[in-house]
């Protein structure tokens, strides 16, 4: 033994040499490490891994549903469901994502850009599951990726549905087409169950009625080994396919309707006015559907975008207009009833009012003399109507056209992109103006001008509700719902919204005035007439610009945004109503010049069952009027 050794211990000291002190030290040092490594995987990363570790012996994939169809009144299907390829991606099995972003950038030809954004959200919603990446391949794209399939770690091809038009120029508008899911829309509690790259309806009833047509989602559980193969397959929910949404829509009726609009801007809607079912709806111009199926380019999106003749904006329900003199229909029939005038009452017309020292015009310069309700109607005596408007007042007169008419707000037909018109009044231009109300605003509202909008198929509406008596319904497109069983979960019945109390002798007044407007000698919707048909129908030419505007122009060489809007309403047959036609055409002259003619090949459509788009011409100027919406801007 060592002599120190011992004299240390004889002294009371204790010694360890320095090679047992580091091997403590080490030790102590391995189990601090220990720790902390079982710390983070328990406890920072435990949710991850253990995730992660479920994924390697369970997978379950999403089985999409089919979607449901869309069909007119005759049950003839407007859309069909082809089957097509989609690439899904598995975040956390990729292994080098930039190689893999240039690789499928370079067999799908979609940019490397759009591919990271959408992986990117994949990692951060669901980083274990496969999601849709790229759709809309074909089978020569699939066999491009399963060539590499070795390379790609991550990706899956499968079997899906797309959706596409029976035609893609047939009612765009109505319609709608589908895209995929936005940030927002996942945000929203409108979609649940829905995650990114799913797809939902953008647009029309593709879009009003997505809860409808969707489905649910089936889901295939199996158990794979380290290398991903299939060993066992624990569960399978089938998917449920979309209901089947059954419209009022007539297909040829809706064909002639966009027939007729060719080249013109505008908008005609066809409606039942026993029940408000929607016959047709055609707005100009238009758009194809075809352009959306797999997802519509950058560069035509940005083109329907950016036309300033706004085809994607639906003008039936979207299209906000001064009515005109279509708009003296509700006036006569809200003053009727307010006790305003009976029909007897009379007014002088000597081509303008006087308000103060302003004249305000009738459209006849020499004027209409005495005359009566009836025949301000026929005549659309201006000056009739400002009397009219000066005796009832803003206050009556907004308040009957929102309550009799349902005007200045949206009625609930099934499209999303509907407005509300305007029915102005003293608090509305104080809150948009600054400015308090005066006379010359209420004459110009007794005509359907001035600040007054409404939208083609409000100005239905009030048609449809003398026609049929005074019974103001919800206007609608969707007949029925039939579930993929066959079972009926939806059916339409005729909603009431407000039913006129009306003298008989006040209705028949407005009922004869308008098939004066087309049958007699003098009326101003002559054009309208059909020979074997009683039609009765109101003219309208709302202004676009101020009188100011015009001045240096006549009425075929003004510009085109300075021409007139063009309005012609009617139902038939007059005894009996059971159609109602309103046709806008946007900047085409007078009413009863220009669209009075388009109603009556609407009508006469619609009681000739032959009559399709073949025999069916286009719109056609008459002479010396402004054509085209193609016109100079």
């Amino acid at each position: 033994m060592n002599e120190d050794f011992y004299a240390s211990k004889e002294q009371g000291q204790e010694y360890y040499p320095w090679e047992l002190l580091f091997l403590k030290s080490l030790v102590v040092c391995v189990f601090v490490v220990l720790l902390l490594r079982l710390w983070f995987l328990q406890i920072a990363k435990g949710d991850e891994y253990l995730e992660k570790s479920r994924s390697n012996h369970i997978s379950q994939f999403e089985l999409p549903s089919v979607r449901g169809l869309i069909l007119d009144r005759e049950n003839r299907s407007l859309v069909e469901n082809e089957v097509v390829f989609e690439l899904t991606v598995t975040p956390k099995e990729v292994k080098n994502q930039d190689d893999l972003l240039e690789r499928v950038a370079n067999l799908t030809n979609k940019s490397k850009e759009s591919l990271a954004e959408k992986l990117k959200a994949f990692e951060k919603s669901k980083p274990y599951s496969p999601s849709v990446w790229v759709t809309g391949l074909n089978r020569a794209d699939v066999s491009r990726v399963e060539s590499q399939g070795h390379r790609l770690p991550g990706l899956a091809v499968r079997a899906n549905s797309v959706r596409r038009p029976i035609q893609g120029d047939f009612a765009p508008h109505l319609i709608g087409y589908i895209g995929q899911i936005s940030k927002a829309q996942l945000e929203s509690n409108d979609y649940p169950g829905l995650r990114q790259g799913d797809l939902v309806g953008q647009a029309g009833l593709e879009q009003s009625m997505e809860s409808f047509l969707q489905g649910q989602k089936g889901s295939w559980m199996v158990t794979v080994d380290s290398n991903g193969r299939i060993l066992e397959e624990l569960q399978q929910v089938s998917p449920k396919p979309g209901h089947n949404v059954r419209l009022t829509i007539d297909s040829r009726l809706q064909r002639v309707s966009q027939a007729l609009l060719a080249e013109q801007a505008g908008a005609i809607v066809v409606m039942d006015p026993r029940n408000f079912e929607i016959l047709a709806m055609a707005s100009s111009p238009m758009f194809n559907l075809f352009d959306f199926v797999g997802g519509i380019s950058t560069e035509r999106w940005r083109a329907l975008n950016d036309d300033p003749f706004t085809p994607m904006q639906n003008r039936a329900v979207g299209g906000q207009y001064p009515p005109g003199s279509t708009f003296k229909i509700a006036v006569a029939l809200t003053a009727l009833s307010e006790g305003v005038v009976v029909p007897e009452t009379e007014f002088n017309c000597a081509g303008a009012l006087l308000l103060g020292n302003v004249p305000f015009h009738c459209w006849l310069k020499t004027g209409h003399g005495r005359i009566n309700l009836f025949n301000a109607l026929k005549y659309s005596c201006d000056v009739y109507f400002y009397e009219l408007g000066r005796r009832m007042g803003i206050e009556r007169l907004s308040t009957g056209v929102r309550e009799y008419f349902g005007l200045g707000r949206p009625l609930g037909v099934e499209l999303k992109s509907e407005q509300g018109g305007l029915v102005p009044d003293p608090a509305w231009k104080m809150r948009r103006f600054k400015r308090p109300w005066t006379q010359g605003d209420m004459l110009h509202v007794a005509i359907g001008q001035g600040y007054m909008l409404s939208t083609p198929l409000q100005v239905a509406q009030y048609t449809a509700v003398v026609a049929n008596g005074g019974t103001l319904y919800r206007p609608h497109l969707v007949k029925e719902i039939v579930d993929y069983e066959g079972k009926i979960v939806y059916n339409a019945k005729p909603e009431v919204i407000n039913k006129l109390s009306l003298k008989p002798e006040h209705l028949r007044t407005i009922q004869k005035g308008l098939v004066a407007v087309v049958n007699e000698p003098g009326g101003t919707g002559r054009r309208a007439a059909l020979t074997k048909v009683k039609v009765a129908g109101k003219t309208g030419t709302s202004q676009t610009v101020s009188l100011d505007k015009y001045k240096g122009y006549t009425s075929a060489n003004r510009p085109y945004k300075l021409r007139d809007h063009a309005w012609f309403t009617a139902y038939a047959p007059a005894d009996k109503p059971e159609v109602v036609v309103a046709v806008i055409l946007e900047h085409a002259g007078g009413g009863g010049t220009t669209s009075a003619p388009v109603a009556a090949k609407m009508l006469e459509a619609y009681f000739n069952p032959v009559i399709d788009t073949n025999l069916m011409p286009p719109y056609q100027a008459q002479p010396n009027e402004p054509t085209g919406w193609k016109g100079d801007l």
